[in-house]
């Protein structure tokens, strides 16, 4: 920011000056593309609107492109808890780093499943674009990709020897080249290696390590998204009872379902009615540890639940893949103590999404309720286009109340601390903690003329 970015601008974003925090990386497209859409607000409403309709596009297709898929894939952003709302959406570092490598990944999904059926691809150069491109933004993501690249490649050998084809692995090379080319691109960043500010903190203790799991991040990673886990549980019961023959497996994915549905909607209303959040750090202000404990342990015990019930019930490799991914996506970020931050989670959520979209499908076919989710369809999709209208409404309303507040001579030219919030800070980043503004960004904001929208040159 200010003459700190300019400085990283101009070093391939490595200083060791401890102010620079976590902008000192290898993340350069995601840096380079923050920067952009600091400077042009028409670059960044475009930007966004093709990210989001990509990233919905591929929920709905991955999913089996049916109504329902479309229907939860629409509602995505209004089923999300706040944290990812807040970190990925209303961030516009979040949603840099985190919505386009997962868009990329999904659509890298989609292309290699047409591949496998029907032996037709784009050229290998484009496979290789699309993980070199994906791998500039975030860590965690750069490493999945060459993870994604070598399973490819052992499905494709795999399917060869079992399917007795003769599928080329060309894609699947250029695939994991491009992966691999990426995370070198990255990590021979100096940041990663010299840096002396200790702006992240890992820790191998698992005393340590449980107990930020136990406190914080299991919260943000399970059970705040009771939306999805209820759907799953709700169709998983509807599918025991017409599939599962076995009355002891039936029972036992009935019992436990029917637990975990009540439970994370009984939770999710306590903590909201008890407990506070400080959105600077993202932790509990105060919260019983023995409680938890309790629900960090049922945590667990419900993606255990979960990997017993997917081999039992879906039985395609692919949703292995997605409760693969959706585990593997998280479990790095337990070893990070500080700072946490919730878009950390998101790709990982992003992939129990789809897995509940697969489930509700199977549940709605099961049951053969087609007809009556034709007749409701436009009800349902007038009531996503009602919520998207309200999220409109409530960022408008946030949008005025701001730019009446920052207009205050004491803010702009005292440096003065905001004095109230805006009226929906559930829909504002870090929930719109005052400290969080600054004077010399609205300073310049507050006197844009129309070129300034297409492109400002000042600082932001």
């Amino acid at each position: 920011m200010g003459q700190a970015g300019h400085y990283l601008l101009t070093h391939h974003f490595y200083g060791l000056d401890s102010s620079f925090g976590g902008s000192s990386n290898g993340r350069y497209l995601g840096n380079l593309l923050e920067i952009l859409i600091m400077h042009s607000p028409i670059f960044a409403a475009i930007f966004y609107a093709s990210i989001v309709t990509i990233f919905i596009w591929c929920l709905w297709y991955l999913t089996g492109r049916t109504k329902i898929s479309l229907i939860m894939a629409l509602a995505f952003f209004i089923t999300l808890q706040s944290g990812y709302v807040q970190s990925i959406f209303m961030w516009f570092a979040g949603f840099v780093n985190y919505l386009p490598p997962i868009s990329l990944l999904l659509l890298y999904c989609i292309m290699f499943k047409k591949y496998i059926k029907t032996n037709y691809s784009l050229p290998a150069v484009i496979f290789f674009i699309m993980s070199f491109v994906g791998g500039l933004f975030v860590e965690h993501m750069t490493l999945y990709q060459i993870f994604v690249g070598f399973i490819s490649i052992g499905f494709v050998n795999l399917w060869n020897k079992y399917k007795n084809t003769n599928l080329s692995r060309n894609i699947t090379y250029a695939y994991t080249l491009g992966a691999v080319s990426s995370a070198i691109f990255m990590f021979v960043n100096p940041a990663y290696y010299f840096s002396r500010n200790e702006y992240r903190k890992v820790s191998f203790s698992l005393d340590k390590y449980f107990e930020s799991y136990v406190n914080t991040t299991h919260f943000w990673i399970i059970t705040f998204n009771y939306f999805i886990i209820t759907l799953i549980c709700l169709s998983l019961i509807v599918i025991a009872l017409k599939e599962i023959k076995s009355k002891r497996i039936q029972y036992f994915i009935i019992i436990f379902d029917t637990f975990f549905a009540i439970y994370y909607l009984s939770i999710n209303l306590y903590l909201k009615l008890n407990c506070k959040i400080n959105y600077i750090n993202y932790q509990f202000v105060q919260i019983n540890p023995h409680f938890a404990l309790i629900d960090g342990l049922l945590g667990i015990l419900f993606y255990l639940f979960l990997i017993a019930s997917t081999a039992l019930v879906l039985k395609r490799f692919d949703t292995y893949f997605y409760l693969l991914s959706t585990i593997a996506l998280f479990i790095p970020f337990l070893f990070i103590l500080s700072p946490i931050f919730i878009c950390e989670y998101f790709s990982s959520f992003v992939f129990l999404y789809i897995l509940g979209i697969i489930y509700v499908n199977k549940a709605v076919a099961i049951v053969n309720i087609d007809t009556l989710v034709y007749k409701i369809f436009k009800i349902i999709m007038s009531g996503i286009v009602l919520s998207y209208a309200l999220v409109m409404f409530i960022v408008i309303a946030n949008y005025q109340t701001n730019m009446n507040r920052v207009k205050d001579p004491d803010f702009l030219y005292a440096a003065k601390t905001l004095g109230y919030k805006v009226p929906y800070p559930g829909f504002v980043s870090q929930n719109d903690e005052l400290m969080m503004q600054s004077p010399l960004y609205w300073h310049n904001r507050l006197n844009y003329k129309l070129n300034d929208y297409f492109y400002n040159g000042n600082y932001k």
